[in-house]
């Protein structure tokens, strides 16, 4: 389908969908018209990314999980959570030096969103 076609189905811009194709998050083909051409499986992609994105990933850390996402059918689960564990460390070890200069409100309200987040990250590895 043309990328027209995409953000009218996906409810993304055609820009949003030219960046992340960009970025390599898509796949994409020419046409003999030079039209961008993206499979059917880029709507699914698409609404990875959204999932990925509302957990605050950056398009790195996406890139990388679609990536293990799409190799994992090689039987190496043990090396797509430890991935996903060495990404999480690194976002805490990020988030602990903002807190230090951070208010006890400010904190107890991070702690709360985290300890939501996290609670539907382990859902989503169980459930792997």
């Amino acid at each position: 389908m043309r990328i027209g076609q995409l953000a009218k189905l996906s409810g993304l811009s055609v820009r949003t969908i030219d960046y992340y194709t960009r970025c390599n998050l898509l796949k994409v083909e020419r046409s003999a018209s030079n039209y961008r051409l993206y499979s059917e499986d880029a709507l699914e992609t698409l609404k990875k990314i959204g999932i990925l994105k509302q957990q605050r990933l950056t398009i790195a850390e996406i890139q990388k999980e679609l990536f293990l996402e799409k190799n994992a059918g090689n039987g190496d689960y043990k090396k797509n959570d430890t991935n996903w564990c060495m990404i999480l460390q690194q976002k805490i070890s990020r988030l602990n030096q903002v807190l230090e200069h951070a208010s006890e409100e400010e904190r107890n309200f991070v702690y709360k969103e985290l300890e939501d987040r996290i609670s539907g990250i382990l859902a989503r590895l169980k459930n792997r």
